[in-house]
């Protein structure tokens, strides 16, 4: 584990080095697992999550303390008249005329505020950490999409140049025939022009090419100079046989068992109903013990006095504020059931688009690919030594790159759909 992690940072670093100092050529070759663990250790939103939830488990903190007591120091004389009275120096030869008063107060909260207020706070913390898990399982969707498309467009991009390699071979001798008057130039114009829009085609490709490699880029958080190419030879499997043997209430019981938006939706109802208790306990006034000692204000002179204050609920007890804490709740519980069914449709709805591309590619086969390329090369041979003409060429040619993007956009968006799928139920599909 500690080989893997030192050459992903490795390569990482060596990537940033050449991304600064030297060409824009500089190129960063790395896998999807290690493209995955840059990702989740750099993406700027995944660290801004990360404090969101540092902030909330603080206010949690903060609601566990008490209130701080309150020290207050007045009626001090800094001279004195004909008619005071001699109390004894205080500090050397100073304070035998000098009156002081001292207070100290202490808030009590009743009613249970303070557990309340901690219980509030400590579902928002669970609130923050639901939105964290459901910020990863977003950004892990839109991450692994990228990568596909990355993939997609990398493997489009070697047929192409292949094909286009294979083309320029033929019009180099369609070149020389023509000089010869074996062929006519109309046949090679033709290829020519079939040459420039592959051409055209493959521009095309490296522009999707470069939206693919700025996403990932943004989300690892890495330097946009510099090309990043995968490694890796094929996408991951994906457990098809697992897939069709789910039924719609299984997916239905998994998204709304594990959906972390739907989670955060319900803590929200929960927080919600912690709100409501402490507004209803607000009704209850606090206590504020006080304690006292004043030095010659009083018929004693050393005076020490003890007392309590405590608000009248004469005028309000909170109804306002209770009301609508009772109206938040009613909300968050219907916003929860609404969130609920919205859930279960749209996981069921992602289980049945990805049945059916699952469908197609079974349809089509892994066979029909290498079958497309064994006719690729014979049809290159019929045409170079023109058994077959022109047209049959090139309308093969065409069909053969137009199977080759179904192929790989096939397989593009079966991942893509996946990850979609597992983004509603959780970690219940592998």
């Amino acid at each position: 584990m500690r080989t893997y992690l030192y050459s992903v940072v490795v390569a990482l670093c060596c990537f940033t080095a050449d991304a600064r100092g030297q060409s824009s050529a500089d190129t960063l070759v790395i896998s999807r697992a290690e493209a995955e663990a840059v990702f989740l250790q750099r993406n700027l939103q995944l660290l801004a999550g990360k404090l969101e939830i540092d902030e909330a488990k603080a206010k949690v903190i903060q609601a566990k303390l008490w209130p701080n007591p309150t020290l207050s120091i007045g009626e001090i004389n800094l001279w004195s008249n004909a008619g005071a009275e001699a109390l004894g120096r205080l500090f050397g030869t100073w304070g035998n005329h000098a009156q002081v008063a001292v207070d100290i107060e202490q808030l009590i909260q009743t009613a249970g505020k303070r557990k309340k207020m901690i219980a509030i706070e400590e579902t928002g913390a669970a609130i923050a950490e639901r939105n964290f898990e459901d910020l990863l399982r977003s950004l892990k969707v839109e991450f692994r999409s990228q990568l596909a498309q990355l993939y997609n467009t990398q493997q489009r991009m070697k047929v192409y140049e292949e094909v286009l390699n294979q083309l320029r071979r033929l019009l180099n001798g369609y070149e020389r025939q023509v000089a010869q008057g074996n062929v006519s130039r109309s046949e090679y114009m033709r290829l020519k022009a079939s040459e420039v829009e592959l051409m055209k085609v493959i521009d095309d490709i490296r522009k999707e090419n470069g939206v693919a490699q700025r996403s990932l880029k943004t989300l690892m958080g890495i330097p946009q100079q510099g090309m990043l190419v995968l490694a890796d030879e094929h996408l991951p499997e994906i457990p098809t046989a697992a897939i069709q043997m789910l039924d719609a209430g299984t997916v239905q019981e998994w998204a709304q068992a594990h959906s972390a938006e739907l989670a955060a939706i319900e803590l929200g109802a929960t927080f919600a109903e912690h709100e409501l208790s402490y507004e209803r306990a607000q009704r209850v006034p606090d206590l504020t013990l006080s304690a006292g000692y004043d030095r010659g204000g009083n018929i004693m002179r050393d005076f020490i006095g003890l007392g309590l204050s405590i608000d009248i609920p004469f005028f309000h007890r909170n109804q306002g504020n209770i009301k609508a804490a009772q109206a938040r709740l009613e909300q968050s519980r219907l916003r929860a059931e609404d969130k609920k069914n919205e859930v279960a449709g749209m996981a069921i709805q992602a289980w049945k688009d990805l049945l059916a591309i699952i469908a197609r590619k079974e349809y089509v086969g892994a066979q029909y690919d290498e079958d497309m390329g064994k006719l690729l090369a014979g049809y290159h041979n019929s045409f170079a030594q023109r058994h077959i003409s022109l047209l049959e060429y090139l309308d093969f040619l065409e069909a053969y790159l137009a199977t080759k993007d179904i192929l790989l956009d096939t397989d593009t968006e079966l991942l893509s759909q996946y990850e979609t799928l597992r983004y509603h139920v959780g970690d219940q599909l592998p």
